[in-house]
C-alpha cells in the first residue's frame, strides 16, 4: 500500500493535489494593488481619495498593477485547472511556477528600487512589503506541497 505524501485534506474529490492556502494568500499579497484598485472602484465617489492614499504617485499604481499581473494570471490558471484539464491542455501547469516566480522577482526589484530612491530611509510599508515578498519567494522555492502539486498536475 502506497502512503500519501500529503494529508488527505490536501486532495480534491478526484485525487489531485489542491493548492495550499498559502499559495492563495501569496497570490493575493502579490496582487494587492489589484485588490486596492477593485476596492476603490466599488466605493462610489471616493475612488480618487482611496487611490491617492495608497498610491500618492500615480505612476506607482500603474507599475504595481503591471507587477501584480503575473500573480493574477497564475491564480486564474490554478483556479480554472479543471476546465483546462477537460480540454486536454497540460502545458499551463509550467506557467504557474514561472508566473509566480516572475511576480516575486519583479516586485522585489521594484521594492528595492523604491528603497534606493528613498535613500534608504525607513518606511514601514516598504519594509513590510520587502519582508513579505521575500518570505513568499522562500516559500515558493521550498514548499513541498507546491512541488507535489505541480508534479501531480503534470500527470
Amino acid at each position: 500500500m502506497n502512503k500519501l505524501p500529503l494529508p488527505l485534506h490536501c486532495y480534491d474529490h478526484a485525487g489531485r493535489v489542491i493548492p495550499p492556502n498559502l499559495f492563495w494568500f501569496s497570490g493575493f499579497f502579490l496582487m494587492k494593488s489589484w485588490l486596492i484598485f477593485l476596492g476603490s472602484i466599488t466605493i462610489r465617489g471616493k475612488e480618487k481619495e482611496i487611490l491617492e492614499f495608497w498610491f500618492p504617485v500615480h505612476q506607482d499604481l500603474y507599475v504595481s498593477l503591471i507587477l501584480g499581473l503575473p500573480a493574477l494570471l497564475a491564480m486564474l490558471l490554478a483556479s480554472y485547472r479543471n476546465t483546462l484539464w477537460d480540454k486536454g491542455k497540460i502545458r499551463w501547469v509550467y506557467w504557474i511556477g514561472i508566473l509566480m516566480s516572475l511576480a516575486v522577482i519583479a516586485q522585489l526589484i521594484y521594492s528595492m528600487n523604491r528603497l534606493v530612491q528613498a535613500q534608504f530611509n525607513y518606511h514601514n510599508s516598504l519594509a513590510l512589503s520587502i519582508f513579505g515578498i521575500s518570505l513568499i519567494g522562500v516559500y515558493m522555492l521550498r514548499s513541498q506541497h507546491i512541488e507535489l502539486m505541480l508534479k501531480d498536475w503534470l500527470r
